[in-house]
């Protein structure tokens, strides 16, 4: 499976493609953590929950406040990570900023700086866009929310598992690699609930007796799925390890 060092070895920037609750931020940030554990860099963020602010400084991820940190074109030898990158910049062809943003990604390289991008906002991932962003780790994503005539929108639509006529779908663990110039790559990231600011959200029209039996449900329903892919040698061993699991109430 591709690394996403092995990516940035390639593309000075990486786009983030998927529709809003697909785990875009989780991905990014699992990345993010992955590679400041292993390599000397600075890496920063920029538009992520404040709720994640505590644990990413314990990882020595640094918080960045304003837009103009970005464009002002300080920072150097260093990743960025700019989250919902559609809601904090306005990438439209008649835009005040959009000489800015192609500046920015255009002194990438004279500044050592790497960085990813993500963004749900229908239509953000424009000719524009792709012309400066030629690497994507493609999430969940409705195909309307992709702009015709880009290849980004041309290689989703032609991935031919997980797809309707209308939307690429995934579990929330699975993306894929989508390059320019190479093949199309699947591939799974760990997912971890630090990075999910969204996981202690309660859906206030579910009781919370319902909400407790559909997640058993769906837990049980998940375990036998994978009980049935083991082979008879691991199946003792997969039972007696998640055997709390299956017990009904």
């Amino acid at each position: 499976m591709t690394k996403i060092t092995d990516l940035f070895s390639k593309h000075r920037a990486i786009g983030i493609v998927g529709d809003r609750n697909s785990a875009k931020s989780s991905l990014a940030l699992s990345k993010l953590i992955e590679i400041k554990e292993k390599y000397k860099i600075d890496v920063y963020v920029l538009g992520v929950e404040t709720n994640l602010y505590d644990y990413l400084k314990s990882k020595k991820i640094k918080i960045l406040y304003s837009i103009e940190d970005v464009l002002d074109l300080k920072i150097k030898n260093s990743l960025i990570y700019l989250d919902e990158f559609g809601d904090l910049f306005d990438t439209r062809s008649e835009s005040k900023q959009k000489d800015k943003i192609k500046r920015f990604f255009n002194r990438l390289a004279h500044l050592n700086n790497y960085v990813m991008v993500s963004s749900a906002q229908v239509n953000f991932w424009n000719k524009f866009i792709c012309s400066l962003i030629e690497c994507y780790l493609v999430k969940q994503i409705d195909f309307e929310a992709l702009v015709r005539g880009t290849t980004l929108r041309r290689k989703i639509i032609s991935i031919k598992e997980n797809t309707s006529d209308y939307r690429l779908e995934m579990p929330i663990n699975t993306y894929y690699i989508i390059t320019n110039e190479g093949l199309v790559e699947k591939c799974s990231f760990k997912y971890n609930e630090n990075l999910d600011s969204k996981k202690d959200l309660t859906n206030p029209f579910m009781s919370k007796t319902e909400t407790k039996a559909d997640l058993k449900a769906e837990t049980k329903a998940d375990l036998k799925a994978e009980m049935k892919k083991c082979g008879k040698n691991k199946t003792k061993k997969f039972i007696n390890k998640h055997k709390h699991k299956l017990i009904s109430n």
